[in-house]
């Protein structure tokens, strides 16, 4: 009887153990499957001069980064037409800058927007101000992170980097930095960020980079061609006709391929594993 016993007992803990390792596996499986993400678009818009703006489309949801410059906001909404998109849900605007936020109060005014991010800048800058206004004036919720933030939008996970500092001699140095996840696809916006923020950033633990939106328009920086030659991206995004310098010599060293949107939209989809070009604009913007 006493080894009938054991033997059931070592039976019982057998077919314990056995039903944990399929709950585990379960799980797994479960949690494999909800990473899942439906297909996702990153429109770059081109502007006349340089300036950067990025829609970005993901399940029900829109996210712009930047609004190119005030010359630049019919182009802008005749792609979000095109789109059929009703409402924004988070305009990043990396940095006060004209060719960042200038076409900005004119996509308030045509398109809801549901929250606008923007860094902490505490010097006297008219457009700057303005903006605040209209934000105010449209009761639009604004977000000025003092620390790191992770945002969702439809399968977009949006980590939010704001500057270290309060105060920086060059406004450039402002820059709201961001990291946006589509599954396995990483793409990183530096806004305009130069030397003294791109030191910052040169500190941060970076994912595997699939698309790179370069710093300060692709202008030559070394310290611009040292962050990317770290995250080593497979696309750089350019918001002038070409990059120039030590910029240009690095990413010719990584191989990425370069997309220029002067005067050039670029439509690209992402699957959540890899990203695809799917049809450069040649229409003038």
């Amino acid at each position: 009887m006493k080894g009938k016993k054991r033997f059931t007992i070592g039976a019982l803990r057998i077919i314990g153990v056995c039903a944990l390792v399929a709950l585990l596996i379960g799980a797994l499986a479960f949690l494999e499957k909800d990473r899942s993400v439906h297909p996702a678009q990153m429109i770059f818009v081109g502007t006349k001069d340089d300036a950067d703006c990025a829609i970005l489309l993901s399940n029900g949801a829109c996210v712009v980064i930047d609004t190119g410059e005030a010359q630049d906001a019919e182009h802008i909404l005749a792609i979000l037409r095109e789109q059929k998109i009703e409402k924004i849900d988070c305009l990043v605007l990396t940095h006060p800058d004209k060719d960042h936020i200038g076409g900005a109060p004119a996509l308030l005014d045509a398109v809801p927007v549901e929250m606008v991010v923007c860094p902490y800048y505490n010097k006297d800058n008219t457009p700057y101000r303005d903006l605040q206004e209209k934000l105010e004036e449209l009761g639009v919720s604004q977000l000025i992170p003092s620390r790191d933030r992770v945002l969702v939008f439809g399968d977009l996970e949006l980590q939010i980097w704001p500057p270290e500092d309060f105060y920086y001699e060059k406004d450039n140095d402002y820059s709201i930095a961001v990291l946006v996840e589509h599954g396995e696809v990483n793409l990183f916006f530096a806004g305009d960020a130069q030397k003294q923020r791109l030191q910052e950033l040169e500190q941060r633990e970076f994912p595997e980079i699939d698309l790179y939106k370069v710093a300060y328009h692709g202008r030559d920086s070394s310290r611009s061609a040292q962050l990317i030659r770290q995250i080593n991206p497979e696309f750089a995004v350019v918001t002038a006709k070409e990059p120039l310098g030590e910029t240009a010599k690095a990413l010719e060293e990584v191989s990425a391929q370069v997309l220029c949107t002067l005067g050039q939209d670029y439509f690209i989809e992402s699957n959540g594993n890899t990203l695809e070009l799917k049809r450069p604009s040649t229409s003038e913007p």
